[in-house]
């Protein structure tokens, strides 16, 4: 394998560096020309197509990374969700760098993309500080979003957006091509003009640098189609548990043939988790129908449904819904025979047989019209005393969604709809139904109270800098503070603005050194005479409970008297040391906080409010690949809960609950 001469091979035809705009170059080791860009990160990405006019069409591919980089992502929609991703690593094993073919269906680890073929180039190697890949891609020109709507690149673009991320760290399985890795490290959005990278002569370039001593490829394993949404009948059988003890109401030990977990867990007195099932695609919503069947939605999967034998262990499972573009919510009608499922873009309902565990042969569209950028899982559920008001929470677009904060943007915020008086194409999520809450930067768990009241669970923003002296002073590590909300009434509009994406939350107060702060007040990122601190305390609504910053709240249950909040920790992706990845409990009380009415029985400023009772040992080593991630909770009636885990490591599902101390 020859090694290209990095990263001197690289001819420029305009300006005499690479900088943050698209440039014309050509590898004068292939003389293949590239619209290329480079970051201030070393990472050079060019691409290359023929003379054409319209997609589809073939492309070549070329990633140039200093050696420091484990690996190196490019999307090809300039977004990571619902887009043919090419990843390239070095592959020491084999001695050159591969590519992996992926797609997202989230903010998640990308699954193998099989509608994309490719070829390696010559030049595709390593020295001693870089690495190369150059690939032709077919299929990379044209895919299909996540509506099952065909998108495709202007070849003759002036500014086509694409995107890149990074990481240091290498996949776990540098020589296997659908290995898991771990979050990026650094990402970008930036355009190209896409003319500035034809090739006349493209086929011929491409057949005279075809390598035939190509790195051998992985096989990935077999997908859906994406959003395709049909019923199917596939059954896989689960062995019985055959453990002694009680039933119903009890734990089990243990569950016949499931294996143990990916990944240690600990469990506070009187607790015990017991994995129900591994190998699960990236689980996320768990609800349970009115037959008892626990229903999962797998990202990029579809929904499976499971029988639960009467000591909560698994007895079979099913698929009901094969479609790749549901990712998260999911809810039951009160009479148990209408299912409702989310994409990032439409709630989804299906007539539903809880007895034989299917569905219709065909949806109908409830709500349409949500963004599919940046946050893109949609909590769903209905308000036990209103069965007819659907509530859907929708997150940011970006880290940093300045445009939602004008409440007619309809992003990061909750709002409701009335499912008995649906319009013929389903609701429009901006114009249509009502607010219950906005300034919500991404309100994923929901819970209902005594009173019927929603709590929600806030997800705040990453990489956050305070500005200090006009110099911007990074705070991100222990700021701004995850938050527990009150929304309120959900008959009832709620209008009122909970402070995203001007106010956040203090988590610890010694970060911010320009002003005295506690925990749970208030904070801009950069004060100034129109909009300071104070300012929040007037027009934004606090959080009821501060929680510890990058946690990343995802679900919440009450318990059965509502003296306790049950809520998942999915933990953090960019703070060293990481954080959460566990269950903790919410003390509440009818009394609250110094006799303020029902909620949380600590002051927001506490910083000590709930307590753990599910959690990953040596949390320091937990990643987006390594340890249980929690993300849904379906309590049964014998107050067990079944926690779902969309771990890159594997996908699981446990049982948690109490047992004799």
């Amino acid at each position: 394998m020859r090694f290209c001469g990095l990263p001197l091979g690289l001819v420029l035809l305009a300006g005499t560096a690479l900088g943050q705009t698209a440039k014309r170059y050509c590898d004068s080791a292939s003389s293949i020309c590239y619209s290329g860009w480079t970051g201030g990160n070393g990472v050079t990405i060019g691409v290359a197509l023929p003379n054409v006019t319209a997609a589809p069409f073939e492309t070549v591919l070329q990633i140039v990374s200093p050696i420091a980089n484990g690996w190196v992502g490019f999307a090809w929609g300039g977004t990571m969700p619902y887009v043919p991703l090419t990843i390239g690593w070095v592959n020491t094993a084999a001695n050159t760098t591969i590519f992996s073919s992926r797609i997202a269906f989230g903010l998640s680890l990308p699954q193998p993309y099989l509608d994309a073929e490719y070829t390696y180039l010559k030049g595709t190697g390593y020295n001693t500080t870089h690495w190369t890949l150059n690939v032709r891609c077919r299929g990379c020109s044209h895919w299909l979003d996540v509506d099952g709507k065909p998108k495709s690149l202007d070849p003759s673009g002036p500014s086509v957006p694409f995107a890149h991320a990074l990481s240091p760290k290498f996949p776990k399985e540098p020589a296997n091509n659908k290995s898991t890795f771990n979050v990026h490290s650094s990402f970008g959005h930036w355009s190209l003009d896409l003319s500035l990278g034809k090739n006349t002569n493209f086929d011929k370039l491409v057949a005279a640098n075809v390598l035939v001593d190509a790195p051998p490829v992985s096989s990935a394993p077999p997908t859906a189609t994406p959003t395709s949404v049909r019923p199917t009948t596939l059954a896989t059988s689960v062995i019985a548990t055959s453990s002694p003890g009680p039933v119903q109401t009890g734990m089990p030990t243990t569950c016949s043939g499931v294996p143990a977990f990916h990944s240690p867990v600990l469990t506070a007195p009187g607790w015990r988790a017991v994995k129900v099932a591994g190998g699960l695609t990236q689980p996320r919503g768990v609800v349970f129908d009115t037959a008892g069947n626990l229903l999962v939605i797998q990202n990029g999967l579809g929904i499976t449904a499971h029988k639960i034998g009467s000591d909560g262990c698994l007895t079979s499972s099913k698929t009901v819904i094969t479609a790749r573009n549901l990712n998260h919510g999911i809810a039951i009608s009160k009479d148990g025979k209408t299912l409702y499922a989310s994409s990032a873009t439409t709630v989804f309902a299906w007539d539903y047989d809880s007895a034989s565990q299917t569905v219709g042969a065909t949806s109908r569209s409830i709500v349409t019209g949500m963004d599919s950028r940046g946050h893109v899982t949609r909590t769903i559920t209905f308000p036990p005393k209103y069965p007819n008001l659907l509530i859907v929470s929708h997150g940011s677009n970006d880290n940093f969604d300045y445009e939602s904060g004008d409440i007619k943007t309809a992003r990061s915020c909750v709002k409701v709809f009335d499912v008995s008086k649906t319009p013929t194409n389903g609701y429009s999520y901006v114009t249509g139904g009502y607010q219950l809450g906005y300034g919500l930067r991404n309100e994923v768990g929901l819970a209902f109270d005594a009173d019927g009241m929603v709590w929600g669970v806030e997800n705040a923003s990453d990489e956050i800098a305070r500005t200090v002296n006009s110099k911007a002073v990074d705070i991100h590590t222990d700021n701004p503070a995850d938050e527990l909300n009150f929304l309120g009434d959900p008959s009832k509009e709620n209008k009122q603005w909970y402070g995203y994406p001007t106010c956040y939350t203090v988590w610890r107060p010694d970060a911010i050194t320009d002003r005295a702060f506690a925990i749970g007040d208030q904070f801009v990122l950069t004060p100034n005479s129109t909009f300071a601190d104070d300012t929040c305390k007037t027009r934004s609504k606090a959080a009821s409970l501060s929680i510890a910053a990058h946690s990343a709240p995802l679900d919440a249950v009450f318990s059965k008297d509502y003296t306790s909040m049950y809520v998942t920790f999915h933990g953090s992706w960019n703070r060293n040391i990481p954080t959460g990845y566990k269950v903790v409990e919410i003390p509440f009380s009818k009394a609250g906080a110094n006799g303020s009415g029902f909620g949380p029985v600590a002051q927001a400023n506490s910083g000590t409010g709930y307590n753990d009772i599910f959690w990953n040992p040596e949390v320091e080593h937990c990643s987006t690949t390594q340890c249980f991630r929690p993300v849904s909770i379906a309590k049964d009636a014998y107050e067990r809960m079944y926690v779902t885990s969309d771990s890159g490591g594997e996908g699981e599902l446990l049982l948690l609950g109490k047992v004799p101390l």
